[in-house]
C-alpha cells in the first residue's frame, strides 16, 4: 500500500489486478513490478498532460466528505488535490473480500479519513479526522506505558493547507 504513492506503475497494477487485489497481501507482490519512482505520470495524464487523479481512495475520501470527485473540480482546485493524492493523513482499512474463485481475502486498502469533512467547520478538520477514528476503534498503535490509543499522523500536508490561514 506504501508504493500507491511512490511509483507511476501502481495505477496499472490496479487496472490489471483490481483494487482489493492490489491492497491484498504483502508489498513484495509487486516489487518486480514497481520500477519507476514517483513522476509526472503521477498527477497528469501520459497522452494529454492534463492534471489526473492516479490513486482511487482520491475520489473515495473527496465523495465521503461530501465534496465532487477529481474529475468534476475546477482546474485551480486540481492543482491543489493532485497533491493530496499523496501528502494526507491515512490509514489501512483492513477489508474483507472475495475473489474471483471465492477465496476469502483481506486487503488492507489506504483510506483518508475524512468521512467528517475536511474543511474549517465545526467537527470537521483534524477534529472530524479524530472523531472518525474513535468512531471505528482506530489507534496506529498503543503507548507502552500509559496503554493509551495513539495515532501517527502519516502527513497530513493537505488537511493542514486546506484548514490553514493561508
Amino acid at each position: 500500500a506504501c508504493w500507491s504513492c511512490k511509483s507511476p506503475d501502481v495505477p496499472r497494477l490496479i487496472e490489471e489486478d483490481g483494487e482489493l487485489e492490489y491492497f491484498t497481501g504483502k508489498w513484495a507482490k509487486y516489487g518486480s513490478q514497481v520500477v519507476n519512482s514517483i513522476g509526472c505520470a503521477n498527477c497528469h495524464d501520459d497522452k494529454t498532460a492534463e492534471l489526473k487523479a492516479t490513486v482511487p481512495q482520491l475520489n473515495r475520501a473527496l465523495v465521503a466528505a461530501g465534496l465532487k470527485p477529481f474529475e468534476e473540480s475546477t482546474h485551480q482546485e486540481k492543482r491543489s488535490l493532485v497533491c493530496a493524492q499523496c501528502h494526507v493523513e491515512y490509514y489501512f482499512k483492513k477489508t474483507e473480500w472475495k475473489d474471483a474463485k471465492g477465496v476469502d481475502k483481506t486487503a488492507m486498502v489506504v483510506t483518508y479519513p475524512w468521512a467528517n469533512g475536511i474543511g474549517k467547520e465545526e467537527n470537521s478538520g483534524t477534529e472530524g479526522m479524530i472523531k472518525y477514528y474513535d468512531e471505528i476503534g482506530f489507534s496506529d498503535w498503543t503507548h507502552n506505558i500509559s496503554k493509551t490509543p495513539m495515532l501517527k499522523a502519516q502527513h497530513p500536508d493537505y488537511e493542514f493547507w486546506k484548514t490553514g490561514i493561508h
